[in-house]
């Protein structure tokens, strides 16, 4: 019987390795038809660009708000003939996004880099998922592995982010490799597992800063094992055991150097020549301890400073929230600090209803006590990873990025949902077995048919259609709808010879690129059209066709006159004539940044006259007013400056996020009657970020 066995056993690996093989290249598969329809999301280029000019020149000085992980495998995915023109230099995030977008769409075929990006990525996280599925096996068993890899595969949120290059999912999906890792580790104790837990928190780290949350989870979990060594078999186990998580951690902090070529600055000339110097990037923070621990760990070297930049930017944009204040949740706008449940809320709208219920019954039939001891770290891992980026995303002000900052919540559900197929499996019955896979079936029939996984919502938000009734973040849209855009511009717009314009964000260097009709409400500063009258065909997202009041916004007058005669996804496409002022403020703001960021500035009077009648229409626009305030500080008028600063603290739609409320009143009390106007530094506009 022993030889038997032993030849059986190879068969089993393999047999087991092909079925999670075959998981992963169903969930490739899925993805691939429910993002057929989707252009570049608005960060990707900015990605792709950066990976490409890492790779070639060395130099980390683009995108530094995000590790380098995910664009170093786009880039790699890059022909050789794709053109990347010298560095220009760079003022503010915005000029370096534009840049990019230059030399993506106007400087190479965008069409076949999306194309090369997207397999790249369906590569690198099919690598990442068979990776999980695997140490799940060594962890947990064969059905447990492939019922979690089948939930992955399912979900929309991840098959829409399978293709992406963006850094939301590679984090996800590492973080899950980290948390399993980290249970076999702890449950042996084994140096191969020292190994991959240190490689595998390094890939954390490298694949997005809010990483840092789902490490420090992991790490509380590790500290818990040690001290049980110490416990149990005395001091010198539990110095052993710290030795072998200190090498993990020494392993991991090692991988993100080597993402930076092992170098602090940001150039191999020992150059940092990012959008905003570094010590401006940490003065910008708010909260006075994330500014003394990032300028700390800058001073003394501790991480490379590309990554410190970008932790700086993640702190400002997601922690501090870059000013947002409003916040739609189940079809209420609520104002100020987002609720308490928001993030369960967008976790709950996105995940399909039979997938949620295939978890809750994983967890409900655990049976903790009869799971291996690498199966019991392991969920306590993730319950510590997952605890601890939920508590982080809580804690932020920044609720607009959606499910995307919410994967890796989505990615351990698989575990509690993995469970329920083992469950069935040990039973050995065929008709429970049949049962546990109904949810897998339920969920795929409920979704194959969306056209658009990105935009996908569940029943309790009212479907995929009527979703933006109920929330407003970045689960509903990233501006992938560019090439649907196109063709009817192509079909309808380009005919009539009619002129296109846009309140829905998308690159509009993809328009120029196509030679489109695009065009924007306003080209310069000097323009005159205050009362913002427009004819042709207008983009808005579906957001614009209900009253926003706290905005100054109602549809039945902001769309008078127009008809809406498409529907693509999450974009209305109307015709006809209207006059939109507010409309026109918002891209008269647009304008006045490009000039001052970007063209150098000056004019200051009519920087003045066009920021006024901005707030004219938008009284609550924090960005615009802080820009008018400043505009009077360099004209010498420091009563102006004092009023403009004030003018988002008297009205009354939108409250003002309390940190960019306390720098306004800050400002305002330097410009007492008397003040030396050219003794008072400009403020920061809180929405540049």
């Amino acid at each position: 019987m022993a030889p038997r066995q032993e030849t059986r056993a190879p068969s089993a690996r393999l047999v087991g390795t092909l079925l999670l093989l075959v998981l992963v290249v169903a969930a490739i598969a899925r993805s691939h038809w429910g993002t057929r329809l989707d252009g570049f999301t608005v960060d990707e280029p900015w990605h792709v660009v950066a990976g490409v000019s890492y790779l070639r020149t060395g130099d980390y000085r683009l995108n530094p708000e995000h590790p380098p992980l995910v664009k170093l495998a786009a880039g790699a995915a890059q022909r050789e003939d794709f053109a990347l023109p010298p560095f220009a230099p760079l003022v503010e995030k915005s000029q370096e996004r534009d840049w990019v977008e230059d030399v993506m769409f106007l400087g190479n075929d965008a069409a076949a880099a999306q194309q090369r990006t997207r397999w790249s990525l369906w590569a690198f996280h099919g690598a990442l998922l068979l990776a999980l599925g695997l140490l799940l096996w060594r962890a947990l068993g064969l059905a447990w592995a492939a019922g979690a890899l089948a939930f992955l595969a399912i979900e929309p949120s991840v098959a829409a982010h399978l293709p992406v290059a963006m850094t939301d999912l590679p984090l996800a999906l590492t973080l899950a490799v980290a948390v399993v890792a980290a249970g076999l580790l702890l449950s042996r104790w084994q140096w191969r597992w020292v190994l991959a837990a240190g490689l595998a928190l390094g890939l954390v780290l490298g694949s997005k800063h809010s990483g840092l949350a789902g490490v420090a989870g992991v790490g509380a979990v590790l500290a818990i094992g040690v001290l049980a060594g110490w416990r149990s078999e005395g001091w010198a186990e539990g110095v052993r055991r710290l030795g072998r998580v200190a090498a993990a951690g020494v392993l991991g902090v090692a991988v993100l150097w080597a993402m930076y070529d092992f170098r602090f600055h940001a150039g191999p000339d020992g150059s940092d020549g990012f959008n905003r110097s570094m010590p401006d990037k940490v003065a910008d923070l708010n909260i006075p301890h994330w500014r003394l621990a990032i300028g700390v760990a800058d001073e003394a070297r501790l991480l490379p400073r590309a990554y410190l930049w970008g932790l700086a930017d993640t702190v400002r944009a997601g922690v501090e929230g870059r000013g947002q204040s409003s916040h739609l949740l189940w079809g209420v706008n609520h104002k100020g600090r987002p609720p308490w449940f928001t993030w369960p809320s967008i976790v709950v709208s996105k995940l399909p209803l039979a997938l949620a219920a295939m978890a809750l019954a994983g967890l409900l039939l655990l049976r903790w006590r009869s799971l291996p001891a690498a199966g019991r770290w392991t969920l306590a891992a993730a319950l510590g990873a997952g605890g601890v980026h939920l508590a982080a995303l809580m804690s932020g002000q920044g609720t607009y990025g959606g499910i995307r900052h919410a994967l890796p919540l989505v990615v351990l559900l698989a575990l509690p949902a993995g469970a329920l197929v083992a469950f069935a499996w040990q039973r050995r019955g065929m008709a429970l077995r049949v049962l546990a896979l109904v949810p897998l079936a339920a969920a795929l029939g409920m979704t194959i048919g969306e056209p658009r996984v990105w935009e996908y919502h569940n029943e309790l938000a009212g479907g995929s259609r009527e979703a933006y009734r109920q929330f407003g973040n970045e689960g509903l849209d990233l501006g992938q709808r560019w090439p649907e855009i196109k063709a009817f511009h192509d079909e309808v717009v380009a005919p009539e010879g009619a002129t296109l314009y846009s309140d829905y964000w998308f690159m509009e260097e993809q328009a120029i690129a196509a030679r489109s009709n695009y065009r924007r409400k306003v080209d310069s500063i000097d323009d005159t059209n205050v009362d913002g009258v427009y004819e042709g065909y207008f983009l808005y997202p579906m957001h614009m066709t209900l009253p926003w009041p706290d905005w100054g916004w109602d549809p039945a007058v902001g769309l008078k006159g127009l008809e809406q005669v498409a529907r693509r996804g999450y974009v209305a496409i109307y015709k006809g004539r209207r006059q939109d002022a507010q409309g026109r403020a918002a891209d008269v703001y647009d304008k006045v940044l490009e000039h001052l960021y970007k063209l150098g500035g000056g004019r200051d009077d009519v920087v003045a006259a066009r920021l006024e009648e901005v707030l004219v229409q938008l009284p609550f626009h924090v960005g615009a007013a802080v820009e008018l305030g400043n505009a009077y500080l360099r004209l010498g008028n420091v009563a102006a400056a004092r009023r403009a600063y004030g003018l988002p603290l008297v009205q009354q739609m939108m409250p003002v996020e309390p940190l960019v409320e306390s720098q306004l009143q800050e400002q305002i009390a330097r410009l007492a009657d008397g003040t030396d106007p050219a003794t008072v530094p400009p403020l920061r506009n809180p929405w540049m970020e």
